[in-house]
């Protein structure tokens, strides 16, 4: 299935979600209209697509690469919210598409948490390119491939010995998880800035704030306390570019 497929199927799914419960709501086609903006979908006759969704009624319509039907996923419970009511008719549709796409019940939970209008098109767009992680102290590192990837990111998972011992001269954004202790941190922070050519980003939880001052005075630029936002990745790569 094409990008272009999947996107005028995210498009239909989102307007059988703003059908579905028998009224259009202002908040509903304003974010619907902006979804198809985002995606780079133009839609030239709304009323016939709209008119053309109801009378098939399907009922949900395939998203084929799983990046992408977890961003339309998304988008759904964000349309669901958007007239500040999600009634029964849209929480069958919702169970019944992520089950169409084999959503588990710990990333349903996951996704129901996390799922806010800043990230719910990346998948949709262009690679913007590749970050590394280095998987060391990283407890969190699958919520931050998930940010990541929603930002249309590849994320490249390496050990920290792999990484430094490479042959290659990374232009990539590396991103590690600061050790408890100062003197590691320190350390690993400049082997990092030596092998590097690009940004190198240090990751701490909110206990490690306090080794921020060290981390900059080794000559790193940019810190980000967890848990790591759209906005953050947003930032990273408009400081590198």
């Amino acid at each position: 299935m094409s990008a272009e497929h999947d996107k005028l199927n995210y498009i239909k799914n989102l307007v059988w979600m703003m059908c579905c419960d028998g009224k259009i709501d202002a908040g509903e086609k304003k974010f619907l209209k902006h979804a198809a903006l985002e995606v780079g979908l133009e839609v030239v006759d709304w009323n016939g697509l709209v008119k053309g969704v109801i009378s098939d009624g399907t009922g949900h319509y395939p998203v084929g690469n799983r990046d992408r039907a977890i961003a339309t996923l998304k988008s759904l419970m964000v349309m669901a919210k958007a007239d500040k009511v999600v009634d029964p008719k849209e929480k069958e549709f919702l169970a019944k598409f992520a089950k169409s796409i084999g959503v588990s019940k710990h990333e349903w939970d996951y996704i129901r948490k996390n799922t806010n209008s800043e990230s719910l098109f990346g998948a949709f767009k262009k690679s913007l390119g590749s970050i590394i992680a280095l998987r060391e102290n990283f407890e969190k590192i699958k919520d931050f491939q998930a940010v990541a990837r929603d930002n249309g990111l590849v994320v490249l998972i390496f050990g920290f010995d792999e990484f430094v011992k490479s042959d290659n001269d990374s232009k990539d954004v590396v991103c590690f998880h600061v050790p408890d202790n100062r003197h590691a941190a320190v350390l690993q922070c400049r082997q990092l800035l030596e092998k590097n050519d690009g940004m190198v980003v240090a990751i701490l939880t909110r206990y490690q704030g306090h080794l921020v001052k060290y981390l900059h005075e080794a000559g790193l630029k940019k810190c980000i306390i967890e848990p790591v936002y759209s906005h953050d990745i947003e930032k990273t790569f408009s400081t590198s570019s």
